[in-house]
């Protein structure tokens, strides 16, 4: 492909001439484009790659797709398809300007988007030139960030649809679905609300989100308890404010053409989103060349591991990481980020985990990252030691762990096992969407062949999770241990496959099934909110499978769950028994979707559809 240089920008990072390529710098998966180069030209590499990786879901193929500040719009809409992050480089979004952006469906010409994962946009704007909507149709692991559209917003192509992420973006039109399952936005302006829209799925979600004057906020509100239609679609959940954030940091070109990396700066009970037209996130920036080791396919733990040692943060180009022996951050304020779903794999032989960061480490910063299991180890990633206990400080600079997305099975035929794929064992680390997968389809996939236990343990005191997902794994999928915990949006399907009710049994074997959302028994405090949770039961070989409860906490003041649902999905007569601790008949009594509004300090409310 060819490479590109600016004129009227003018790159001179250490001077053209150190620049010969953009490859030199961040390798041959990275296409960066400048506003002077031919719009044809651009359109073709771009639809090459959407093409090649429209069948992709397992491909080992990654792409970054970076676009200088200038007007892209006559370049047309941009293929955004597996394994491929599209990604302004202005330091607003504003500075870079794009016609549309689709998501190709997996399964051409079919409308089902549910196995649309793996990709990413963010950083940019899409100028309206026509009619048509901006299709960022999803499922899990593809965030839109830091996107500001003139557009209207649809998450769906008209087919079934489980996603998605939405944060930090300016929507000047309405943004839903008509088809989505769920979804979770984020401090976010959307001027339109969902006008013109269906209101929601089983469980839309929004958190700090501001509304344009002329938006109909009945429909952007919570009305859980009001009777719904069409097996309980259209249900909303909103949360006014975010207690405490810091946005995903971001790649981007300064004015003399130099590559930095910019980290918004920590927000605290904040609505809308981190900037406007006229006014900059606040927070601070890096030097990509001084401050940062920037990783390209081939390199080694050992030689990441040197340069951690040494006080550099992190870039993972796109590419394939396999690492036999973990990166260990030791050093505060340390950022280890990717662009391109770089991916990070555990080697045969290192039974540890990808990434751990050690104890009393604050303000460290891991985003942008996938991990992927194809050997057998403990941890994908790990924060902290739970050998010490979770540290009594509470560090003022908290972590933040961001677009992070892990996976067991589909990838290889042999047998793959981790225990945890995520355990945090730091305080106060702030969890912004995570989507962690136990795989139901690809390669070497069965109750004994891609084995995991839980998705996430948390025995941090004082985390906060955004944007959770967690599916599939054999006993409970999010085990919360620590204090003080908060999780606004959880979103989680059961395991599909175990063949007997007798190898999915909890509490030593006397309750059925396990609660995908567990909170400690020990536990005095502990909030979470908006929350989905799908019994699919379906590959089981004709046993009935049935879970007592969807979700597991103790009964005590401190403790409050606030909109939680299932909705059964299961065959052979299986699902939950109840919504929460024996609270709500569930799935299993009848199909639909089932309900609790508020459950902890006082008596539970019961509804059901």
């Amino acid at each position: 492909m060819k490479k590109h240089f600016l004129t009227g920008l003018v790159l001179t990072m250490l001077a053209s001439a150190a620049l010969a390529a953009e490859t030199d710098l961040l390798g041959p998966n990275v296409h960066v484009y400048a506003p002077t180069d031919d719009p044809a030209q651009i359109a073709k590499e771009i639809n090459d790659i959407a093409t090649r990786m429209r069948p992709g879901q397992f491909s080992d193929e990654r792409h970054a797709i970076l676009f200088m500040p200038g007007d892209y719009t006559p370049v047309g809409t941009i293929d955004v398809g597996y394994y491929t992050h599209v990604a302004g480089l202005g330091q607003s979004p504003y500075a870079v300007k794009i016609s549309n952006i689709l998501t190709p469906t997996a399964f051409a010409p079919s409308k089902n988007v549910l196995c649309n994962f793996w990709r990413t946009a963010e950083n940019l704007m899409v100028v309206k030139k026509d009619r048509k909507p901006l299709y960022w149709a999803v499922s899990q692991a593809a965030p839109i960030r830091r996107v500001v559209s003139e557009r209207r917003v649809m998450y769906d192509m008209g087919g079934m649809a489980s996603g998605g992420f939405t944060a930090d973006c300016i929507f000047l039109e309405a943004a839903g679905s008509n088809t989505q399952q769920q979804w979770y936005t984020r401090n976010s302006y959307v001027a339109k609300g969902s006008d013109g829209i269906n209101p929601g799925g089983w469980n839309f979600a929004y958190q700090g989100v501001t509304f344009g004057p002329k938006a109909n906020l009945k429909n952007n509100s919570d009305n859980w308890s009001v009777p719904r239609k069409n097996m309980g679609w259209g249900n909303v959940s909103r949360e006014e404010l975010t207690p405490v954030i810091r946005e995903k940091p971001y790649l981007y070109v300064n004015a003399k053409g130099e590559f930095k990396v910019f980290k918004p700066a920590l927000r605290r009970d904040c609505k809308g989103p981190s900037y406007s037209e006229s006014q900059s996130t606040e927070g601070e920036s890096f030097d990509l060349v001084r401050d940062f080791f920037i990783a390209k396919e081939g390199a080694t733990a050992r030689q990441l591991n040197a340069a951690l040692e040494a006080g550099k943060h992190l870039f993972f180009t796109p590419g394939i990481y396999e690492l036999d022996e973990p990166l260990v951050i030791r050093n505060s304020s340390t950022i280890v980020m990717g662009i391109g779903l770089a991916t990070l794999i555990p080697a045969k032989g290192n039974t540890e985990a990808a990434i751990v960061v050690g104890d009393d480490v604050d303000d460290v910063t891991i985003c942008s990252l996938m991990f992927d299991a194809r050997y057998d180890s403990k941890w994908l990633l790990r924060t902290g030691t739970l050998e010490r206990g979770p540290r009594l400080a509470c560090p003022s600079d908290p972590m933040l762990l961001a677009d992070l997305f892990f996976r067991v099975g589909g990838v290889v035929e042999s047998k793959t096992n981790v225990d945890v794929m995520a355990e945090i064992n730091t305080n106060r680390a702030i969890c912004d969407h995570f989507w962690l997968w136990r795989a139901d389809h690809g390669k070497g996939v069965s109750w004994t062949q891609n084995t995991c236990r839980n998705g996430l343990v948390v025995n941090g005191n004082g985390v906060t999770s955004y944007g959770l997902c967690n599916e599939h794994t054999q006993e409970y999928q999010t085990l919360w241990n620590g204090e003080w915990g908060r999780c606004f949006f959880y979103q989680s399907e059961t395991p599909y496959d175990m063949q007997r009710q007798e190898d999915y049994m909890s509490h030593d074997g006397t309750v059925k099934g396990y609660a995908s959302y567990k909170v400690g028994d020990h536990v005095k405090e502990h909030y979470a909110s908006m929350m989905g949770i799908y019994d699919v039961f379906t590959k089981t070989g004709g046993a009935e499978i049935v879970g007592e409860n969807s979700i597991e906490v103790p009964q005590r003041t401190g403790v409050h769950i606030h909109h939680a649902c299932n909705f059964g999905i299961s065959r052979h007569g299986g699902g939950f028994n109840y919504v929460i601790n024996g609270q709500v008949p569930s799935s299993h009594f009848k199909k639909g979707r089932w309900y609790i509004l508020d459950y902890g300090e006082d008596l539970p409310e019961e509804e059901g559809e």
